[in-house]
């Protein structure tokens, strides 16, 4: 039975650092007193788990004591890099805030409307051509699994497109909602009230909403010009496979189109920022290394296991960068990651072409039925968070996530 204290986690400052934050704080001293514990026990199994970067410092610090005897009952001394940044909270929280607005709904429901009648597919029981009422398209948002049943076909319905022609369809997709949206008296109400809840949305958008000289008339055509750039990009992924079905798709464009600028793609950034970083000279991750690999010089027979959830592989491949860049001896036997993350082509770059790195890897994933089915925040975004970090988090939508 293990005792968890300081011996077992290291807690990671703001950009990898030492600074103080939150309620824990890991000195050079702590670190320092890991590896004499090491030593002076004669430890010969060191098992480092990175969870994932989407969680505060309590979550972290709960898993860190979970692992703890699971680590000891193998034979390992366990240590869990704690590192906070809230991801899941945030996303949830603004997502939730924005499904509140009637602005997002109706942008949302007249992108669906528009990429339904290019897509046909038998969306909604339409054919090529014809729209869903927008009552209708409300009473299948409704649903848990909305518009999931329309998937197949729409893929299939999409083989119809040319991608060449879809400049041509955007600026009749443009045409067609502007004169949608000045008949719809509900949306010109809200927007006319300057209630229309546009704080949340992209400085240029936003500040094209707000009301001046010719106001109504620059607020819907610049409603008019995004949905049609947002279908844009819907029906483009479509044509290019890279879609994630069409309600999750139409969210995922929705808000890189307009709303990512203070979405949560910042902390996304940000968490892979301390991925990185606490592997710099004086940083936590770096400090930590090094005394690892002199105490592995000193103790060759200390087996290193390296696990990483989610996020927590991003920071394992990091510090594999990191320490190649500064030639810091480490031996590790087994790395293992669990539905990892990292994006594929840093999994490439750092696990996949260095084999010598490891003895031996292993990763465990969800079937993607199963990742489709796991909603991130239900009736709101219908996919895993995976997905939302592919298709929303990173600088291009669909980016390869391994996991």
């Amino acid at each position: 039975m293990v005792t968890f204290s300081g011996l077992n986690y290291v807690n990671v400052g703001p950009h990898g650092t030492f600074t103080a934050s939150g309620h824990l704080t890991t000195t050079p001293g702590d670190i320092d007193a890991i590896f004499q514990h090491l030593a002076a026990h004669g430890k010969q199994k060191l098992a480092i788990h990175f969870h994932g970067g989407l969680i505060d410092e309590g979550a972290g610090l709960d898993i860190a004591r979970k692992m703890a005897p699971l680590y000891a009952e193998a034979g390992c001394h366990p240590v869990t890099f704690v590192w906070e940044t809230g991801l899941v909270e945030t996303i949830s929280r603004n997502l939730t805030r924005l499904h509140q607005t009637k602005l997002f709904q109706k942008l949302v429901e007249y992108v669906i409307r528009h990429v339904g009648k290019r897509l046909g597919g038998g969306i909604g029981g339409k054919g090529p051509g014809e729209a869903m009422a927008l009552d209708e398209i409300e009473r299948e948002l409704a649903r848990t699994d909305a518009f999931d049943r329309f998937d197949a076909g729409a893929r299939g319905a999409a083989g119809g497109l040319d991608e060449a022609e879809l400049p041509v369809v955007r600026d009749e997709i443009e045409l067609e909602v502007g004169l949608e949206l000045d008949a719809d008296k509900e949306l010109s109400e809200l927007v006319g009230s300057g209630m229309a809840e546009t704080e949340h949305m992209k400085p240029e958008v936003r500040q094209a909403m707000a009301p001046g000289a010719a106001k109504g008339v620059v607020e819907m055509a610049t409603l008019a010009k995004a949905v049609a750039a947002v279908a844009f990009n819907v029906l483009r992924r479509y044509l290019r496979k890279t879609d994630h079905g069409l309600y999750p798709t139409v969210i995922e464009e929705v808000l890189r189109q307009l709303y990512l600028a203070d979405f949560g793609a910042w902390v996304w950034g940000g968490m892979k920022d301390v991925a990185a970083k606490m592997w710099l000279p004086d940083h936590v991750g770096s400090y930590f290394l090094d005394k690892l690999s002199r105490h592995q010089q000193a103790n060759p027979g200390l087996v290193v296991e390296l696990i990483g959830h989610s996020a927590g592989s991003i920071a394992i491949c990091e510090m594999f960068k990191s320490a190649a860049a500064r030639d810091v001896g480490l031996r590790t036997r087994n790395v293992l990651f669990l539905a990892p993350a990292c994006r594929a082509d840093l999994f490439l770059a750092e696990i996949v072409r260095h084999p010598e790195r490891y003895a031996a890897f292993r990763m465990f994933t969800m079937h993607d039925d199963f990742e489709r089915e796991d909603r991130l925040v239900p009736g709101v975004y219908t996919r895993s968070l995976l997905y939302f970090i592919s298709g929303v988090l990173e600088d291009a939508a669909d980016v390869p996530i391994v996991g």
